[in-house]
């Protein structure tokens, strides 16, 4: 049921005796170690107290009935029989460790358990893409050597909408002094709070969570589905993610950014939902201009809608604009936008799923085929060359650094049809700035015009600014959209010239 491929070494009762390390595995410094305490492993660090914890601990992972489970640095299986009781008969186990003791000791339990177990290393996992429902890694992240790499294969092998785990029954804190007593693991460390979830982010993973606690942590992230607007349920039918992921929602959908910088206890719900709150509150108060931006875009696209030049023929003549959305949260301004406009199709990406539930309810209003894309921006950007005319980004380009935007235009260029154009909302420096002045003249604005939020509250949105923006000089922008084979004008700025909407033409 798992299908394997590469230099992995199975381990089972039968296979033990002839089971060499892989290269990769054995390079592992920290296999030597971990060979050498094998044989004790399990009576020294799991106790009967300490098993009780772990059965407690277990149901947090989300194992369901039939799963298909890696279980990532298994040491010598202390987990397996817990995952076996929660995937039942049907569900398929896979373990591998990099120590070739610990996996020879697993491999009589996984054999007990009808699994498989084998010696690999976590930078290259030994399974073929979006083979399993969750992958869950327990008490070894620490020890991988390259952790991003790890990451990034964890989110290759699990399916989207499947989910990674990363746990341990020590809390961070706990960890890092439990480790400090041996020289060979002294530096190993579970990573903090915002590296942890920038981990998570760069691999393409959404809604990522973290418990932190005496006695236990929790990580938790899923890789994003697609979902077509009117199919049944919240957004979420599998589909095919297509590339890694690397972005952040933007426009309506920037409070899933800011959640990455909302403080709290780990819970991933309570700081999307804090998120969203205050993202709200700034749009109701216009805070970041949003009746003015969406104000011009009606006009620029009622224009442009009425332009003879659209090759798949003008509205009223069998043709209607093809709008691609990027970070388009519930998508509310812009069918109020799009109101007079006729749409041919509408497709939205964002990585927040409440905000897509939303979406398709609001998108109903257009009347056309609407497809919603929960996940990275890149998986919008995997359909047919010259299939869109509008390409609309509400405060979504400056997630990008400027190697990736650059990439994104060009790629853009390639999806509008001639004469189409993207439209960017978003902060733009001035030609004097530099980014700390650029952010201090925001936060600045912000402690002294956001009355309705607390201190804490615009603290949050400032780090979001900090810690995800890439702002750029106009000059900057018109430098990158002419080599990506634009035309590219400032069609609207704020009073402060903090904010900008960008308009890029297609040339030809």
């Amino acid at each position: 049921m798992t299908p394997l491929h590469g230099a992995a070494t199975p381990a089972s009762a039968s296979a033990a005796g002839s089971m060499k390390a892989s290269h990769e595995a054995s390079a592992d410094p920290r296999s030597r170690f971990f060979d050498e305490r094998a044989a004790t492993w399990e009576q020294r660090c799991y106790p009967p107290e300490a098993r009780r914890r772990l059965a407690a601990l277990v149901p947090r992972f989300g194992v369901e009935r039939g799963d298909c489970v890696l279980d990532m640095g298994t040491g010598t299986g202390v987990l397996i029989p817990y995952l076996r009781d929660g995937v039942g008969d049907a569900g398929r186990i896979l373990s591998f460790d990099v120590s070739f003791e610990m996996v020879r000791r697993a491999g009589c339990k996984e054999r007990d358990a009808k699994g498989l177990c084998v010696q690999a290393t976590a930078m290259r996992i030994p399974a073929r893409d979006g083979v399993f429902d969750r992958v869950v890694c327990f008490a070894a992240f620490p020890h991988f050597a390259d952790k991003p790499a790890a990451m990034r294969e964890m989110a290759r092998v699990v399916r989207p909408g499947g989910e990674v785990v990363i746990a341990h029954l020590l809390s961070r804190a706990e960890l890092a002094r439990h480790h400090g007593g041996h020289p060979a693991v002294a530096e190993d460390a579970l990573p903090d709070d915002a590296t942890m979830r920038g981990l998570m982010h760069d691999a393409g993973l959404v809604e990522g969570s973290i418990t932190d606690g005496p006695g236990m942590y929790v990580a938790r992230a899923r890789k994003p589905r697609t979902c077509r607007a009117g199919e049944g349920g919240v957004p979420g039918t599998p589909g095919t993610p297509g590339g890694r992921a690397g972005g952040s929602a933007g426009g309506e959908g920037a409070e899933s950014a800011i959640a990455g910088d909302a403080e709290g206890n780990g819970s991933g719900v309570e700081a999307g939902f804090e998120a969203r709150r205050v993202f709200t509150a700034l749009k109701q108060n216009d805070a970041m201009h949003h009746s003015a931006v969406y104000g011009v875009l009606s006009g620029l696209l009622r224009a442009f809608a009425c332009d003879a030049a659209l090759p798949h023929g003008a509205p009223g003549q069998g043709g209607a604009l093809r709008i691609l959305d990027v970070g388009c949260g519930e998508a509310a301004d812009v069918v109020q936008a799009l109101e007079g406009v006729t749409v041919g199709a509408y497709t939205g990406v964002d990585t927040s799923a409440p905000a897509l539930a939303e979406a398709r309810r609001h998108l109903a209003a257009l009347g056309c085929p609407v497809t919603l894309i929960e996940g990275d921006y890149r998986l919008a950007l995997n359909t047919s060359q010259g299939s869109v005319d509008v390409l609309w980004m509400g405060l979504f380009l400056h997630h990008l650094p400027r190697a990736l935007k650059a990439d994104f235009l060009h790629t853009a260029h390639g999806l509008l049809a001639p004469g189409g154009m993207v439209l960017a909302h978003d902060p733009i420096m001035g030609e004097d700035d530099t980014r700390e002045t650029m952010l201090a003249r925001m936060e600045a604005i912000g402690r002294e015009r956001w009355h309705f939020l607390t201190p804490e509250e615009v603290g949050m949105v400032h780090r979001h600014w900090s810690c995800h923006g890439h702002q750029e000089r106009f000059s900057d922008l018109c430098a990158l959209g002419e080599a990506a084979g634009f035309e590219v004008d400032m069609v609207w700025h704020d009073a402060d010239r903090t904010y900008g909407l960008v308009r890029f033409m297609r040339r030809g």
